[in-house]
């Protein structure tokens, strides 16, 4: 009888371990996961410039308020947006600022709040009517060398400046081009009308301070630099329509443009200089649209055409919509243009920053989240080792080099 109490003790403390144990284990396991979770979070944090204080305080009303635009006067919500879709293989996902973002887009407003956006720019001169030859449809599809030295021809400090840009050491040319008609031949016809559509627009803003002057001048880089990657990697995908793929992402600068030109000293100020998501919560928060949106209007005082006006303002959806929500056809042409608009700001903006650093599949950063996504469809699954090709890195670097020297 004492034998079998023994073994039934036995048996008790044999369970009673194993419970033990067990609860350990699950004890050991949570802990493991969690501490996973917090080191998978920290990856993912963007890696981004601190916001200066002012920055700061002016984008945190737009984030909380950022679910409910139908406050904006006149404006409708806008639609939610779908839910975030990693790149396969990609242990990231958005962050709480990304998620909440709520675009509100030019047609959102009521015609009195538009009328308002539009007096606010009131100063910026119209462009010359070289803008609307240079992105009239006909012109963008089917010019001939002869039409487009004929067109720059007629602008004679135009002319100067494309003779300046292919002189310049950039080029490196053993006897100097004195014809428009010599520079168009060697560039193309893509790149001199890049060169056509930045300097037009440049000239129409004024800066009054040397810091706007600056500000300005960032922006312009970050448009030519953009440019000069799109003519690049759109060549090496195979698009055919290049044309207006330049022309659209200069024309998404506008925008920008506008704001440093037209903008207080302290509005500028309220406005973030960190990752390209903070600083487009900034404008909406302290502008009521973001800078694509107010190209847009600009644009549209501008009459210029439709299709043109479209692909320009909405590169900079890239940021806030998941790959697979883009219009089928058009998403690689954005995605394209969005990335060489980023990298273009990247490398104005910081002299030290080098073109072999950008890797957009391996960036933590919200700028990049949706666009990871669309980068695993061809043609846009080769853009990552034309965008490394050493000979597309040091092409670039030149163009750097010849914008400060």
């Amino acid at each position: 009888m004492a034998l079998i109490w023994i073994g039934v003790a036995a048996l008790l403390a044999a369970l009673l371990l194993v419970l033990v144990l067990g609860r350990r284990h699950e004890e050991a396991s949570a802990r493991a996961v969690h501490a996973a979770r917090l080191l998978a979070d920290q990856a993912i944090e963007p890696d981004t410039t601190p916001m200066p204080d002012t920055a700061r305080d002016a984008s945190a009303p737009a984030q909380r308020a950022a679910p409910s635009t139908a406050s904006v006067e006149g404006a409708s919500p806008s639609p939610p947006v779908a839910p975030a879709d990693a790149a396969p293989g990609m242990p990231h996902k958005p962050s709480a600022a990304l998620e909440a973002f709520r675009p509100l887009r030019a047609e959102d407003l009521g015609n009195e709040r538009r009328a308002r956006h539009v007096e606010t720019f009131r100063d910026i001169p119209r462009p010359p009517k070289l803008l609307h030859h240079l992105l009239s449809p006909d012109f963008v599809n089917a010019s001939s060398a002869a039409q487009l030295v004929d067109l720059i021809a007629g602008e004679p400090l135009l002319a100067a400046r494309i003779l300046t840009v292919v002189n310049s050491p950039l080029y490196g040319l053993a006897t100097p081009m004195s014809s428009i008609g010599q520079a168009v031949t060697y560039l193309g016809l893509n790149a001199v009308r890049s060169l056509c559509l930045q300097y037009v627009l440049l000239a129409s803003f004024r800066p009054d301070t040397a810091e706007r002057k600056r500000m300005l001048h960032t922006a312009w880089e970050a448009s030519a630099l953009a440019s000069e990657l799109t003519q690049q990697l759109s060549q090496r995908l195979g698009f055919d329509d290049r044309g207006s793929m330049v022309s659209a992402v200069v024309l998404s600068f506008l925008g920008r443009l506008a704001i440093i030109a037209a903008l207080s000293r302290d509005g500028l100020d309220a406005i973030a200089r960190g990752s390209f998501l903070e600083r487009t919560t900034a404008e909406q928060s302290v502008l009521g649209l973001p800078a694509s949106q107010i190209g847009r209007l600009l644009m549209q005082q501008w009459g210029l055409p439709e299709r043109i006006i479209d692909d320009a303002s909405e590169i900079d959806a890239v940021l806030w919509t998941p790959a697979r929500a883009l219009d089928a056809e058009r998403a690689p042409r954005l995605v394209l243009c969005y990335l060489c608009a980023r990298v273009g700001e990247r490398l104005a903006g910081d002299a030290a920053f080098d073109v072999a650093r950008i890797d957009p599949m391996a960036d933590p950063g919200d700028d990049f989240f949706h666009l990871q996504a669309a980068l695993v469809q061809p043609p846009l699954d080769r853009l990552v080792p034309a965008l490394q090709a050493a000979d597309l890195q040091a092409r670039v670097r030149k163009v750097q080099s010849a914008m400060r020297d």
